[in-house]
């Protein structure tokens, strides 16, 4: 697998991948202590409950475009079709941008007295705004990385990320508050988008085929609500918590999330490479092979991402913010790991995404999602953050072992389940028993070193990774 990781320059591209997820969120990371500098917890848990709501919203106007781009312009058999598929799926993102902009405006009064956290009508307007360009940056975006154009993609997507948070700081420092976070948003998508379009213009033009709706709609439609599961999944807990505890007390588990969420980051770089060709290597001559080694090596990575996470996030929300914020570094060790069992389901299920449809995606996730509501509702007021982590820890359970057995079925990969089963039972034991550990910030890198260190060693013992003295020494015989 490492052979040809190199051989089709996949590091290369993944490294660079890695530089823009990693500069975007580190911006994010480094915007932290301004925020908390500038927003009481009460206004940041506001902030919270509308970036919830755009990660809903963007499920909804996103339309599973960019997954639909990679299954029908992905696998086209040549470059002119390759290109018309891309075009009439551009030309339906451009359609649901602006009948977006238009519903999103009209309906702002409505979702405002929907919210908690008291958020201005201006506020919710400029966060709708935003959001409807979300289709239209996606599938530029989404074709650079089919395309293999890590570097564009790198301007793209990082240069909106540093001009977003300069310009936020500075409304922020001269008293524009929330208002003045979300301004700088709208106006770095209202740019990004520009840019974008007239980037997809060029290379693919733009072609609004009615007829195409159909099967792009009957493969992305689906999507939406297994996405919308998803957000039940990963953000909806917050506006229960803000409802049920107030936005200053759900700002910590809001903050815990926002460092939890940093192992998806430190696993994107593999599965930005991963995902786009994983329907393609499928179709070559031992390709269930390196399916699933890429599969158990994405898991891999995954624990070691939570891991790392679970040790150094406590230590560097001490560091970095008021006391009033600290509270959330008991929710960090278990968030990063949810964060990662749900990185390990996308890289199981492929078989769910083989077939002309996405019904199975859809069946999952919502079955998870109605798990998960369930035990929202009957634990969150009882036991507030951690009744959040123990409900989705169930539901991302389930959904797991459920994406596991229907992929299986599908497009039977040949998974070792031991490998599997050891990965979980290490990141299970390894998590409980970081959550009794107190480290500072010194502490915390060189613990993490070296579980990182035992990681690697365990997984080239198990052959998840290659072990170089046992190949050198293979070689030389």
């Amino acid at each position: 697998m490492l052979k040809r990781i190199l051989k089709n320059g996949g590091i290369r591209q993944a490294v660079i991948y890695g530089s823009a997820i990693g500069l975007t969120k580190g911006v994010s990371f480094l915007m932290v202590p301004v925020f908390t500098q500038y927003l009481e917890p009460a206004d940041y848990g506001r902030l919270d409950v509308l970036q919830t709501l755009a990660d809903l919203l963007s499920i909804v106007i996103g339309m599973g475009l960019a997954d639909t781009l990679f299954r029908f312009s992905g696998g086209a058999a040549s470059q002119d079709e390759r290109k018309r598929e891309a075009a009439e799926i551009f030309g339906f993102a451009v359609l649901v941008g602006a009948l977006s902009a238009v519903l999103a405006q009209l309906a702002a009064p409505t979702v405002r007295t929907l919210l908690p956290g008291d958020a201005s009508l201006v506020q919710v307007r400029l966060i709708l705004a935003s959001l409807s360009f979300s289709a239209i940056i996606l599938v530029p975006l989404a074709w650079l990385r089919m395309r293999d154009c890590a570097g564009l993609y790198f301007f793209s997507s990082a240069g909106r990320a540093v001009f977003q948070a300069g310009l936020a700081a500075l409304l922020l420092s001269i008293g524009f508050g929330v208002t003045g976070v979300l301004a700088a948003g709208c106006i770095s998508a209202t740019g990004l988008a520009t840019i974008m379009a007239v980037a997809q213009l060029r290379a693919t033009g733009i072609r609004f085929n009615f007829t195409a709706l159909r099967k792009h709609g009957a493969y992305g439609g689906p999507l939406v609500f297994a996405g919308m599961a998803g957000f039940v999944l990963g953000s909806f807990d917050r506006i229960l918590l803000a409802d049920a505890v107030g936005t200053a007390e759900m700002a910590e588990y809001a903050l815990a999330a926002k460092f939890g969420l940093i192992t998806g980051v430190l696993i994107q770089p593999f599965d930005m490479w991963w995902m786009p060709r994983r329907f393609s290597v499928l179709q070559e001559k031992g390709g269930a092979e390196r399916s699933a080694r890429a599969v158990i090596t994405g898991i891999t990575i995954a624990v070691a991402a939570a891991l790392s996470v679970a040790i150094g996030g406590p230590a560097t929300v001490r560091f970095l913010t008021p006391e009033s914020y600290h509270g959330a570094v008991v929710y960090i060790p278990w968030l990063a790991g949810l964060a990662a069992l749900h990185s390990c389901t996308a890289l199981v299920n492929v078989g769910c995404y083989t077939q002309k449809t996405t019904a199975w995606p859809l069946l999952i996730d919502s079955s998870a999602a109605a798990i998960a509501f369930a035990g929202y509702l009957l634990l969150i007021p009882r036991l507030g953050g951690m009744g959040a982590i123990y409900a989705t820890s169930a539901a991302l359970s389930y959904r797991f072992l459920f994406a596991y057995t229907v992929s299986q079925r599908q497009a039977p990969l040949p998974h070792n389940v031991f490998k599997l089963l050891g990965l979980g039972v290490l990141a299970i034991a390894g998590l409980g028993l970081i959550t009794r550990c107190h480290f500072n910030l010194i502490e915390s890198a060189a613990v993490t070193i070296g579980v990182l260190a035992l990681l690697i060693v365990i997984a080239m013992t198990m052959r998840v990774l290659p072990n170089p003295f046992t190949t050198s020494a293979a070689s030389a015989t």
